[in-house]
C-alpha cells in the first residue's frame, strides 16, 4: 500500500499592521510559512484544467512534468542511425488528478503509435519475471477455478501468459491486432488478430477475462471497461476479469523520471485503479500491489445491474413501438379525412412542430395549424408547410376533429376553445401512442 500523506503544519507570517493615512505603505509581503519554505500562493486548491483523469473524470489535476521532445520508447525501433536522430518527438505533459490520484498525460496521439505493425519491445524473459507470472497464473486458476473453462486474453502479445493456462484443459483465446499474434497458434492458442471489442462476449462467452498491460496504452480506459461490462450485462455473463499494470506509486516516492513513457498514457496507483473499475460498473474483489511494488493486480467482475435490465426492456419496447404509433396515427387521421372531415392540429411550433414532422402530418392530410400565441400567426411550420392561424380562426371556418399536441396545456386549450372562441370540435390529445378524445375523466 502507498505510505499515509503525514499532515503538514503549515506557519503563516502575521501580515504587517494596516498602516495609517499618515504612514508611508510599504508593500506587503508575500506570506511565507517559514524561511525557505513554500509560499502560500502555491499552497492553493488544485488548478481545474481542460484536461479531465482518465480514471475518475475529473478535471482538477497537478501538473508533474512536461517533455517537449519524446520519441516513441517500446514501439517502432528505428534500425538505422539516421532514422533514429530523426524519428518522430512527441510531447508528454504528464499530471497527477487531486481526486483520484491517477496519474496520466495530456498529448497523446493515439494514431501515431503502431501497435498493428510494431511488436512491443518489452524483455519479459527473466528469470523472476517469468516465476512471478508461473506463481500469479496458479493463483488465478485456483482462486477462480480455471479449469476446463474458456478465457480470453486482451493483448495477449506471443500468448506466453494464457499458454499457462493449457494445461488445464481450458480454452484459450487471444486476442493481439499486431505481428506477436503469428505465434500464438502455435502455442495452442485460438488467435483473433484485432483489437478487443465487447460484442465479440456475445459468441464467446469466456469464464475470465485476461488483461495485462493493456489498459496503461489506452486513451479512454473507461469507455473500454464500460464496454466490458455492458457486453456483459447484455449476454447475462459474470466474467471474472483479471488486469495487471505497472505501479506508479514506487516511482513517485523514488523520483524515477524515466518510468514515464509516451506509449504509457496511465500510471495507475492503487486508488485509482480500483476508481476505474468502479466507475466502470465492477464490483472490485482485490488490489493487490505485487513484484516488488512495480505492478498491480486487480480481480474484478461486472456488476449486475437491475436498473439497466429494466431500461433495456423499456427501451427496447419503446423503440419497437415508434413505427406502431406512426402508422397508427396516420390511420386515424386519414379515416376521419376520407369521412371528409376538416382537421386540424394545435400547436405550430416546439411540441406541435415535432408531432406533425414525425408522424408525418402533411399539408395535404391536416391543412389547418392553430396557435394559442398570436405571435406566431402568419408563420409556417418548419418540414410541413402549414400556415400557423390564430384561434379565432375557427370562428369563420369550422373545424370537426382538433389534435392538442401539448398535453400539459391541454385544459388550457380545451377552455380556450371551447369559452373563448365558442368551437364544439372534437378535441384529441396524443396519450398512450394514440389519438385519444379529451375526456373530463382522461388522465394527462
Amino acid at each position: 500500500m502507498s505510505p499515509k500523506p503525514t499532515d503538514r503544519r503549515v506557519d503563516v507570517t502575521p501580515l504587517a499592521p494596516k498602516p495609517t493615512d499618515s504612514a508611508p505603505k510599504a508593500p506587503l509581503p508575500t506570506p511565507q510559512s517559514g524561511k525557505g519554505r513554500t509560499p502560500l500562493t502555491r499552497l492553493m486548491a488544485p488548478p481545474m484544467t481542460g484536461e479531465a483523469c482518465l480514471a475518475c473524470k475529473s478535471v482538477y489535476n497537478y501538473p508533474l512534468a512536461r517533455w517537449d521532445r519524446m520519441p516513441l520508447s517500446i514501439l517502432g525501433l528505428p534500425r538505422t542511425k539516421r532514422e533514429a536522430l530523426n524519428t518522430r518527438d512527441f510531447v508528454m505533459d504528464v499530471r497527477q488528478c487531486a481526486h483520484c490520484s491517477h496519474v496520466f498525460h495530456t498529448e497523446f496521439m493515439r494514431e501515431h503509435v503502431p501497435y498493428k505493425e510494431g511488436s512491443n519491445m518489452v524483455y519479459n524473459q527473466g528469470n523472476a519475471w517469468k516465476a512471478y507470472q508461473d506463481d500469479l497464473a496458479l493463483e488465478w486458476a485456483e482462486r477462480y477455478g480455471l479449469s476446463n473453462r474458456t478465457l480470453v486474453e486482451i493483448g495477449c502479445g506471443e500468448g506466453q501468459f494464457v499458454e499457462r493456462f493449457l494445461s488445464r484443459g481450458n480454452r484459450c483465446i487471444g486476442f493481439e491486432p499486431g505481428p506477436d499474434a503469428e505465434k500464438l497458434e502455435a502455442r495452442g492458442v485460438e488467435s483473433f488478430r484485432e483489437y478487443f471489442q465487447g460484442a465479440r462476449l456475445f459468441e464467446l462467452l469466456p469464464d475470465a477475462l485476461i488483461c495485462r498491460h493493456v489498459l496503461e496504452h489506452l486513451a479512454k480506459p473507461i469507455d473500454f471497461l464500460e464496454d466490458v461490462v455492458m457486453a456483459c450485462r447484455e449476454a447475462n455473463i459474470t466474467p471474472v476479469f483479471l488486469a495487471e499494470v505497472p505501479l506508479i506509486e514506487k516511482a513517485l516516492r523514488r523520483r524515477r523520471l524515466n518510468d514515464f513513457q509516451y506509449e504509457h498514457v496511465s500510471y495507475f496507483t492503487l486508488r485509482s485503479l480500483r476508481t476505474l473499475f468502479e466507475r466502470a460498473g465492477f464490483d472490485v474483489l482485490s488490489v493487490d500491489a505485487r513484484f516488488g511494488e512495480e505492478v498491480v493486480t486487480i480481480e474484478a467482475r461486472p456488476k449486475p445491474s437491475p436498473l439497466h435490465r429494466g431500461l433495456r426492456q423499456a427501451a427496447r419496447s419503446f423503440n419497437t413501438s415508434v413505427q406502431e404509433q406512426v402508422e397508427g396515427v396516420q390511420a386515424t387521421l386519414q379515416g376521419w379525412r376520407d369521412q371528409g372531415e376538416e382537421l386540424a392540429v394545435w400547436g405550430g411550433t416546439g411540441r406541435g412542430m415535432a408531432f406533425m414532422n414525425m408522424f408525418h402530418i402533411t399539408a395535404e392530410l391536416v391543412p389547418t395549424v392553430l396557435d394559442s400565441d398570436l405571435r406566431k400567426s402568419g408563420g409556417f411550420v418548419p418540414g410541413t408547410g402549414q400556415e400557423i392561424k390564430p384561434p379565432m380562426f375557427l370562428r369563420e371556418h369550422p373545424i370537426h376533429r382538433i389534435v392538442i399536441t401539448s398535453n400539459w396545456r391541454a385544459r388550457d386549450i380545451e377552455h380556450e376553445i371551447r369559452e373563448e372562441v365558442g368551437s364544439d370540435a372534437r378535441l384529441y390529445v396524443y396519450h398512450e401512442g394514440q389519438l385519444r378524445e379529451l375526456s373530463a375523466d382522461l388522465e394527462l
